[in-house]
Parts: C-alpha cells; sequence; structure tokens
C-alpha cells in the first residue's frame, strides 16, 4: 500500500505515451478497452485534441468480449476502420482489461496486415507504467521499421533530429517553438521533430541527420537503433536556460567525432533544491541552476541518475524529501504533499497534471528557464 497516492496522481499511462508520439503520423490506433475510456487520454493527456484531428480510437471492449475474448470482433472492426481511412500504419494496444484477458496484440496485428495490406504494429502496454515505457515503444519501432537509407550530401549546415519531443514532456505552450528558434540560431538545420509539427515522409528521412538530439528519456531507445542502423550519434539533453549553449556545443562535437554525449552535472548532489520531473528535462534544468540540487523521478528512468538522486513511486518517501528541502521545484500538484511554508517554484508537466494548469505551462527553452526561476534568488 506504500505506492499508493492519496494526495497527487499517476503520471500518463502507457497508452497515452504511444498516442501521443505517434498523434500526427496519420496512423490508425486503436486502444483495446471499454467504450468512454478514451476521454482521460482526450481531455487529460492531449493538449492537440481539439486543434488537429487524429486517428485514435476505442474498441468499445464489451463485458462479454473481456470474458470470452472475441478477438474476431477487434480484427473486423480494425479492417473495416483501416479500409475506410486509410492510414500509414496501424497501431494496437490494450488497457489492464486486455492485459487480464490475455491479448495477444503481435498475432492480432500479424492478421490485421494480412488482410489490409497495411503495416500493422501490436504494443505491449498495461495502463500500469507511465507514458515513458508507452512513448519509448512506438519511438522505436518508427526507428526500426519506417526511417529509410538516405545518402548525406555534404553540407556546412549540421542536420538534427530532435527525438522525445511531445507535449506530455515539453506542453503545448512554446517549448516546440522555442527550440526551433534555437536550433535557428545556432544554425543547425532539423530533419524531424519526433514528434510535433513532422510528418511520417520527415521522419522516414532521419537518417540524413548528422546528430540525434534526445530530449526526453523516452526516446533513447529510439536513438540507439538509429546509431545501429545509421552510425548516427546522438546527444541527451534539452537547452534549457544556460544549457542552450552547452548542448549546442556538444552537437557540433558529436557531428565531427561521431561520439554520443550526455548533458548532466557530475557529482555528488545535496537536497538543497529538490527537483522533481523526468529525467532528461530534470538533469538540464540542475545544470542550467548551479547548484545543489537532488533529483526526484517518480517515472520509469529512461536515462540514468546520479548519485545522490531518488527514484521513487512512494508518496510518504517524496513527501518527506520535499518538506527537509530549502526550496522545490515542481509540478504545482505536488503542493499537496507540503506540510512547512517552503519556497515553491510551479513547474507544471503536462505528464503529470494534464490540463489542470495548462495555462501555467512554462516555455524552459533559453532564456524561458530564467524567467521561470527569476522570483527567487539562488
Amino acid at each position: 500500500m506504500r505506492k499508493v497516492f492519496r494526495d497527487v496522481c499517476n503520471y500518463a499511462a502507457d497508452l497515452a505515451g504511444i498516442n501521443s508520439a505517434l498523434y500526427e503520423l496519420g496512423g490508425l490506433i486503436i486502444m483495446h478497452d471499454a467504450s468512454g475510456c478514451n476521454s482521460t487520454y482526450a481531455t487529460h493527456d492531449e493538449p492537440r485534441w481539439t486543434q488537429m484531428p487524429s486517428l485514435i480510437y476505442i474498441s468499445a471492449l464489451e463485458e462479454y468480449d473481456a470474458i470470452l475474448g472475441n478477438d474476431d470482433k477487434l480484427i473486423e472492426n480494425v479492417v473495416e476502420a483501416a479500409k475506410e481511412t486509410q492510414p500509414n500504419f496501424i497501431c494496437l494496444f490494450g488497457s489492464p482489461i486486455a492485459l487480464v484477458m490475455g491479448t495477444d496484440f503481435k498475432g492480432i496485428a500479424h492478421v490485421v496486415e494480412q488482410e489490409t495490406g497495411i503495416p500493422t504494429f501490436g504494443f505491449k502496454t498495461s495502463g500500469m507504467y507511465s507514458y515513458i515505457r508507452g512513448a519509448s515503444q512506438a519511438y522505436e519501432m518508427l526507428a526500426k521499421h519506417f526511417v529509410q537509407p538516405q545518402v548525406r550530401p555534404k553540407r556546412s549546415q549540421i542536420r538534427i533530429n530532435l527525438l522525445g519531443m511531445t507535449p506530455l514532456d515539453l506542453g503545448y505552450s512554446g517549448n516546440k517553438e522555442a527550440i526551433d528558434s534555437w536550433a535557428h540560431d545556432h544554425n543547425f538545420s532539423i530533419v524531424a521533430n519526433w514528434s510535433m509539427g513532422t510528418s511520417l515522409e520527415q521522419i522516414q528521412q532521419s537518417a540524413l541527420a548528422d546528430v540525434n538530439v534526445v530530449v526526453s528519456s523516452c526516446a533513447l531507445a529510439a536513438a540507439n537503433v538509429l546509431k545501429e542502423r545509421f552510425g548516427i550519434p546522438y546527444v541527451v539533453g534539452v537547452p534549457v536556460g544556460k544549457c542552450a549553449q552547452l548542448l549546442a556545443e556538444n552537437i557540433i562535437l558529436s557531428a565531427h567525432d561521431q561520439q554520443d554525449r550526455e548533458l548532466y552535472k557530475v557529482g555528488p548532489n545535496a537536497s538543497h533544491i529538490v527537483l522533481i520531473g523526468e529525467p532528461v528535462m530534470a538533469q538540464s534544468m540542475r545544470l542550467a541552476l548551479n547548484d545543489e540540487v537532488q533529483i526526484i523521478c517518480p517515472t520509469e528512468i529512461g536515462w540514468q541518475l546520479q548519485p545522490g538522486d531518488l527514484h521513487s513511486q512512494e508518496e510518504e518517501e517524496i513527501r518527506n524529501k520535499l518538506n527537509a528541502a530549502d526550496m522545490v521545484i515542481a509540478d504545482p500538484i505536488y503542493r499537496r504533499l507540503m506540510n512547512k511554508d517552503i519556497p515553491f517554484i510551479d513547474c507544471p508537466h503536462w505528464a503529470c497534471s494534464g490540463r489542470l494548469f495548462k495555462d501555467q505551462m512554462p516555455v524552459l527553452i533559453g532564456d524561458g528557464f530564467e524567467t521561470m526561476i527569476r522570483p527567487l534568488s539562488f
């Protein structure tokens, strides 16, 4: 019972991670679950839902289907929908109900692909893990099956892919545009943005890039696949505050020596400041702060933490750490765990609190980060 959340909430589930990573790419995305469950994703985890269409559907799993299985019904419905929509690809995955039923999504995907001729993929999800695990599977699938070999013409301008760009980590408040501007200011050419404002055709051309920039831990598996397939080195980090220049320098170095690089602060971390978040963003923020910062990561760890950091999904453990700190930077929902009057900087994370604080979503790139932390003196 120690992992039960009473005052804060779970992060967006693995199903939402797949949806978010593939939202704009023209695929038919089917969640095998009861009717109505899609509303959790649509209303809380996806800010693009009311602004752009996407072929994301629920299978409307019924009680008898759950008891008896009835995979034929699911296959028939998916094939019919595919014939109507002609998607670029089809993805199938399920909720805890489908997990308990033992639904073989890879087997079903094979049957659907044979009947439609459309590339079809089955993912292993349960709704019990965070968006990191779901998005990681989706990005790895794109890297393995859709990115095509390219002849890289020599150019003076360094070409990059931005991997792991979804609203779940970066919100929908200007961070994508700010990263685009940062890349332009440093004379980087963006081949593909995985996956905001990018088509599947652009992702297919990702092998043109000289360096992959991993801005979220959910894209590390894809970065490794692209390195293995095409020899593209990757740099991990987000251009937050003072890190913007360092990240650019790492990209230039990696483009020349083909070595992978990671942006993080080396050494023991004291808990003067406690920072809660996804590992890549949190470590970039710590480096930008240049202070004694302890990171707490409540999601799966897709990227290494440093000595002194904490990976925990136990609310009481997190509560104790927050109340022992001198300062906290976290999603506002973590204020519910504070027993003391400790300085607290609100940093809403869409994957944590969804739309609750959408009007407060900060632009963290470049000077935006300095603006966010300005109210408090370091």
